[in-house]
């Protein structure tokens, strides 16, 4: 689905940025990408999606872009209008009609539980509630490919995690395929298939590992021994970078 070769993108100004990298993604993956700020995990990101221009190499995907959907650290919902405008805005832009994007935004508002403030505006909702707003939002399109930018940074723990639960479930019916950033190491092995750790600025990958931990991610994996293993391991190489 996606490759990148010789990818990278330097911002001199700061000496952050993505090193050139070799990279595969294949379709219905979840892919956790791991690292300190500036090391180009967002970077690629924005390159994978074409919101940023290569500084070298290039990126090729077979997903058309009206096929992805990108969600931010910050919601970024439009303060004028109700969680119900703000869902179906992407099909809105699109040109279906009100009654077509209601039909398709109903049953997302419902599985991500916000249908019953539909008719309040951003103002009127919680952090976590403006979350649920914003992935909405995102998989209104039914995204082959969903990016996320460190969505659950702003949110406290437990609802970071009843997202995250949701989240998952909602991966596994869609069977798309989802790259994410974060900074939290047992947040992004939970729920991920694949991680990528990246150390340096710019940043270079050196770990790149199949999780292999099923496809249900029950929250009692997060203390298991195998797990715990692994999220060391993610520590260490990005302590390591640190020095």
């Amino acid at each position: 689905m996606i490759r990148a070769r010789a990818l990278g993108k330097r911002y001199e100004s700061t000496g952050g940025g993505l090193a050139p990298l070799d990279l595969e993604v294949e379709r219905g993956q979840w892919v956790t990408l791991l690292g300190p700020s500036g090391c180009g995990k967002s970077t690629f990101l924005k390159l994978v999606a074409g919101l940023e221009v290569p500084g070298e190499g290039g990126v090729e995907t077979s997903v058309p872009r009206s096929r992805m959907s990108f969600v931010f650290q910050e919601p970024a919902l439009l303060s004028w209008s109700t969680v119900e405008e703000n869902v179906i805005l992407p099909l809105r832009l699109r040109g279906a009609d009100r009654k077509e994007a209601l039909e398709k935004a109903l049953p997302w508002m419902e599985k991500l539980g916000i249908l019953s403030f539909r008719s309040s505006f951003p103002a009127q909702l919680s952090g976590g509630q403006k979350m649920r707003v914003s992935l909405a939002r995102a998989l209104v399109t039914d995204p082959d490919l969903l990016l996320l930018d460190e969505p659950f940074a702003a949110l406290d723990e437990p609802i970071r995690i009843e997202l995250g639960l949701e989240l998952r479930e909602l991966f596994l019916q869609m069977k798309s395929t989802i790259l994410m950033v974060t900074h939290s190491i047992t947040e992004g092995l939970w729920l991920g298939d694949r991680v990528l750790v990246f150390q340096g600025r710019p940043g270079k990958v050196v770990l790149d590992e199949a999780l292999a931990l099923g496809d249900k991610r029950p929250l009692s994996l997060r203390g298991d021994v195998r797990f715990l293993s692994r999220v060391e391991q993610c520590f260490n190489l990005l302590k390591e970078g640190r020095t």
